[in-house]
């Protein structure tokens, strides 16, 4: 079987092809606009999807996949809607026109929980109307709709994955983990009470691969079964490595107004959409993916945090190309760490 995969060189295009290449009856090919290490070990081909469509289209002949894995995005942080537009919606039109023309026998989408985007007080499946509030989400859903009205006759599976987790995934996570890591204080805002769905991207890989023994037209929710208020999630981490650090609570109000505003002016590698992890409980209900395709998380939150901590210390050589994967500038946190 072959497999045509994008955005090899992000988090989870790389972690995908690793867990594809076990499999000796796979063969993989990747494309990214940019070029990484590992990827002069696999079949690739570097091709930018938003302006290289007649490239990709001699891809496709040259290789002739039978499966698609679309995980190229451009993510929250980019400030340009103009290129999320082209990248997120634009760019996977193209793509699914191709796949059409081939006839790719299966598509898979991975998508995202950013679509939603406000207080839920139990987990949402897979009917849930969207509540975005952010450019990435609206790509992201639209994209959704888009393909399963495309005149594709292949299989489709969207994947709406929570916040991914998994070894090399760093940026926020790793000034979180050096926080905790040289005893300073956490800031959070209100009590961090809500719950907020995580997945490993080891099993984000298993449900791919799960994909390929059925046909049709899904939407699936991939999601830990874990159900943690976030603080909670912290202080164990804090406790499993021996951290003197503490969380510290601050009015909810006044907590949301000073982050809307350095946000705003770009002091701390945050969005405003972050603010979901403090102020909103987003839970995935991962009914229906058991049900339909047998699949079954592996990895706890516990478990997927821990591994992320001491691997952020041990990774010495982030990539400069993939966001997931590069570390963050601190900005004002560079400070404020210091008097929290």
């Amino acid at each position: 079987m072959k497999f045509l995969i994008t955005g090899v060189s992000g988090f989870v295009g790389e972690e995908l092809v690793y867990f594809l290449q076990k499999n000796p009856k796979y063969s993989i090919l990747g494309i990214d606009k940019n070029e990484e290490l590992f990827t002069q070990k696999i079949i690739f081909r570097k091709c930018n999807l938003i302006s290289e469509k007649s490239k990709l289209n001699d891809i496709f002949n040259e290789f002739k996949p039978d499966v698609v894995i679309h995980c190229a995005a451009k993510i929250l942080d980019t400030y340009d809607k103009n290129l999320v537009w082209k990248t997120n919606y634009y760019a996977t039109k193209d793509l699914i026109e191709i796949c059409a023309v081939h006839r790719v026998k299966k598509f898979i989408f991975v998508s995202t929980f950013s679509i939603f985007q406000k207080n839920y007080e139990k987990p949402i499946d897979e009917n849930e109307k969207p509540s975005f509030k952010t450019v990435y989400g609206e790509t992201k859903y639209l994209t959704e709709q888009m393909l399963l009205k495309s005149n594709f006759t292949g299989d489709i599976y969207i994947l709406r994955c929570p916040i991914i987790l998994g070894k090399k995934r760093s940026y926020r996570f790793g000034i979180l983990f050096g926080l905790i890591k040289d005893n300073y204080n956490i800031p959070l805002i209100g009590k961090c009470k809500n719950k907020i769905s995580f997945v490993h991207v080891t099993d984000v890989c298993r449900a791919i691969e799960n994909c390929l023994q059925y046909s049709g037209k899904y939407i699936f929710n991939v999601a830990a079964d874990d159900q943690e208020e976030f603080q909670h999630i912290l202080r164990r981490l804090i406790k499993k490595v021996n951290s003197k650090s503490k969380l510290v609570h601050f009015n909810k109000t006044i907590g949301n107004l000073i982050f809307d505003l350095v946000t705003f002016l770009r002091l701390i590698p945050y969005t405003s959409y972050h603010k979901k992890i403090f102020n909103y409980s987003i839970l995935l209900d991962t009914t229906k993916i058991k049900k339909t395709l047998n699949w079954h998380p592996i990895y706890s939150i516990e478990k997927m945090f821990e591994e992320n901590y001491l691997y952020s210390f041990q990774n010495t050589n982030p990539s400069p190309h993939s966001f997931s994967k590069k570390k963050a500038k601190e900005g004002l946190i560079k400070i404020l760490k210091k008097i929290i």
